[in-house]
């Protein structure tokens, strides 16, 4: 799998012996700055300097940078599997096929980086706009090969860009930093050598130099520091419960000072609400979500608001105007109050789904289960997230499939009302995640016809005692006196 956790690598010492057997005639780097994540993606022009030059070194941190939470690897729009080697820094080996000495391949990196931005100043006054900043340790992008031209794009989500760092003038021959609004283009560099240690070893020819980015956002900056995703499946009630509990957080700058009812009111007037005040969260759902219910730790609320998604299927029985397509579900919830910079909102949601849309059954008679790890959020990560999958009572053979590597995953048994042997619960836990984890994992179990009756057969061994016992008791005399 390609994304794998790389947050658990130790910084040891350069072990990777890099054979150079391929240049980079060119590379483009784009980073799209926000608030919590950060998105970049990279374009290499790779040329094979061998008839069998062998596999590509792609590097996706250098030393001291940052680990990206999510990382995903193309040829040709096509996704690439690749090895992740143990060694530090963090590099994937993909294989490009049969290529050529002098034939060039395009390879595209995706990478998502998380809390890579930082609230600055760290305190603001409750009607103050918010600015981040941005830090990287890398100016150039690393790489383990030589680089005859590279440009690296850094776009603001906003044109208010207050100020960024320099960039040395070794490798530039016209300008080194241009803004043209809220896009600052570092370069291009010429005839770069490569940035990472070959061999093992030696250090590399170029000195990487930090640069940071100090800008305006106007969204808030939402976190939830812990995620627990309860899945129940029920065989009896054809139905599949998802049960979240959430901790939120507001990440923006600290409010300065007291919170002013009056001042947010007007602010809400006149249909400017400063952009650190979170007031509103919208989750998509699955179309054939229904019963979503919301509430916190004071009880049920209220101000939040359900529309209902579609399938196409249900669509054409409607006569729907517009061609059929898959229409998600949205919930809006609306805390109880505005959340501002450094507050906190704990709050429990759920829903349920057909459970014929996310189990299928095979003809070995298996049952394979599809179940989202998380609700993407934009512009969100998660800290710790857990998932607990529960299967009904009396499954067996039990096997999981993740679309990336989990921190953990634990079996075990879960006991609720009217269960006799308990019912087999899967757990698994990760940090770091992002909207792009907000993917399925499949379980997969056996489900004998003799599970289908034993919750049946329990509550009627139960009933069936009360009855005996109620009949047994009023066969005991109870006087004291004998007649």
């Amino acid at each position: 799998m390609l994304s794998l956790a790389l947050t658990a690598l130790l910084p040891l010492a350069y072990a990777i012996n890099v054979p150079q057997t391929y240049i980079n005639t060119a590379i483009a780097r784009t980073v799209e700055l926000g608030g919590l994540t950060t998105h970049v993606n990279t374009q290499y022009n790779i040329k094979a300097t061998d008839d069998a030059p062998g596999e590509y070194y792609l590097a996706l941190a250098g030393e001291e940078s940052q680990v990206p939470a999510w990382w995903e690897v193309s040829l040709g729009g096509k996704k690439l599997e690749g090895r992740l080697l143990d060694e530090s820094p963090p590099t994937v080996v993909v294989d490009l096929g049969k290529t050529k000495k002098d034939e060039t391949v395009t390879l595209s990196l995706t990478q998502v980086l998380a809390h890579s931005s930082t609230p600055l100043p760290a305190e603001i006054e409750q009607r103050d706009p918010q600015y981040l900043v941005w830090k990287t340790n890398s100016t150039y992008v690393d790489s383990w090969y030589k680089t005859d031209v590279e440009r690296v794009k850094i776009r603001s989500p906003h044109p208010s860009i207050v100020s960024y760092s320099s960039v040395p003038e070794t490798y530039t021959r016209d300008n080194t930093v241009t803004k043209s609004g809220g896009t600052l283009t570092l370069g291009p560099f010429h005839s770069l050598p490569p940035t990472l240690s070959i061999p093992q070893g030696q250090k590399a020819v170029v000195e990487q130099k930090p640069f940071s980015v100090h800008y305006e956002t106007k969204d808030p900056i939402v976190g939830i520091r812990t995620l627990k995703r309860s899945a129940e499946v029920s065989h009896w009630g054809s139905n599949f419960n998802i049960q979240d509990e959430i901790d939120l957080v507001n990440e923006g700058p600290k409010l300065k000072g007291h919170f002013s009812r009056l001042a947010h009111q007007q602010s809400k007037f006149h249909a400017s609400v400063p952009a650190q005040i979170l007031t509103e969260l919208t989750l998509k759902l699955p179309p054939t979500a229904n019963s979503p219910y919301y509430y916190d730790t004071i009880g049920n609320v209220s101000t939040s608001h359900f529309r209902q998604g579609s399938t196409p299927a249900e669509q054409k029985k409607k006569k729907s105007r517009t061609s059929p397509r898959v229409v998600d579900g949205n919930l809006e919830l609306r805390p109880r109050y505005p959340l501002l910079g450094g507050w906190n909102y704990s709050f429990t949601v759920g829903y349920d789904i057909p459970l014929g849309d996310v189990l299928k059954s095979e003809t070995s008679g298996r049952k394979v289960l599809a179940v989202p790890f998380l609700t993407g959020l934009k512009d969100v990560v998660v800290d710790q997230a857990e998932l607990v999958v529960i299967l009904p009572e009396g499954a067996s053979d039990v096997q999981v499939y993740t679309p990336f590597a989990v921190d953990s995953i634990e079996h075990s048994t879960h006991k609720t009302y009217l269960d006799t042997t308990g019912r087999y619960a899967i757990t698994l836990k990760k940090t770091q995640l992002t909207e792009n984890h907000a993917q399925n994992v499949y379980v997969t179990y056996y489900y004998p016809l003799s599970a289908h009756f034993q919750k049946p057969l329990t509550i009627a061994s139960l009933v069936g005692s009360v009855f005996l016992l109620g009949m047994g008791l009023r066969r005991v005399n109870y006087s004291i006196e004998k007649k």
